[in-house]
């Protein structure tokens, strides 16, 4: 049976060492996911690097509490750029700036026989997967974190998100549609039929009640030319006579 579990290595451990020993605090600088295995004649805690790495991970910012540091590893298929191949993950490692400014492998995480597949990619589909990870620092330290957490987000982030930066750009661009609809002379032909008829009638009631007619009234409208001889273009929608 191949290794399994979670170590501090021995480089990280002696940055630990350096860091509680003076006023640097501790910089967590990259996650890596990898496909190798830890050969069984190997200590976890020896290795520099990871066996087989393939692919940039993120996390949650640490949470400093007592004596240790607890953060949640992540992996997504959309993470830089998207996931192009499938790969098993058997492995990860966190790592974090020495006090020279050089890079340490600090954590190193084996899934021995238990690897986890992630799939590609695509439009339709998001893999994710998560591990809960704790380090031991000694109590005082200082813990950051020098990457940014791309794509991590807790479904109480994606519904704040959502509220305050999706839903006013969404309400912006919905308003330019409805008026550029609204604009468009084709748009709500029954609309401007009936306004079209008000119209006509709000002019035939000025006509009728707004001037002086003597003898017998007449009312004059262009809903037909049958019989009529004019100059001019009908009309026809509109219900008038164009010059």
């Amino acid at each position: 049976m191949s290794q399994y579990g979670c170590t501090l290595t021995k480089d990280g451990l002696a940055l630990i060492a350096k860091v509680l020993a003076g006023t640097t605090p501790l910089v967590l600088t990259r996650v890596m996911m990898g496909s190798g295995q830890c050969p069984d004649d190997t200590y976890p805690g020896d290795l520099t690097d990871l066996v087989e790495p393939v692919a940039a991970g993120t996390s949650t910012e640490p949470i400093y509490d007592k004596d240790s540091v607890r953060m949640t590893i992540e992996y997504r298929s959309d993470l830089n750029g998207g996931l192009e191949h499938g790969f098993y993950i058997r492995e990860f490692g966190v790592f974090a700036q020495d006090v020279d400014n050089s890079e340490v492998m600090l954590f190193y995480a084996t899934l021995g026989d238990y690897p986890q597949y992630v799939s590609a990619y695509t439009a339709t589909g998001l893999d994710v997967r998560r591990y809960p990870v704790v380090i031991t620092v000694g109590e005082g330290a200082e813990v950051h974190i020098d990457y940014v957490p791309e794509a991590f987000m807790t479904a109480e982030d994606m519904e704040d998100y959502c509220t305050t930066v999706i839903l006013p750009q969404f309400i912006v661009q919905l308003r330019d549609l409805i008026e550029e609809h609204n604009a468009d002379p084709a748009a709500h032909p029954d609309i401007r039929a009936i306004c079209a008829g008000l119209d006509s009638r709000l002019a035939l009631l000025e006509l009728m009640y707004s001037t002086d007619v003597s003898g017998n009234p007449f009312v004059v409208t262009f809903e037909t030319l049958n019989g009529v001889h004019a100059a001019g273009v009908w009309n026809q929608p509109q219900k008038r006579m164009e010059f």
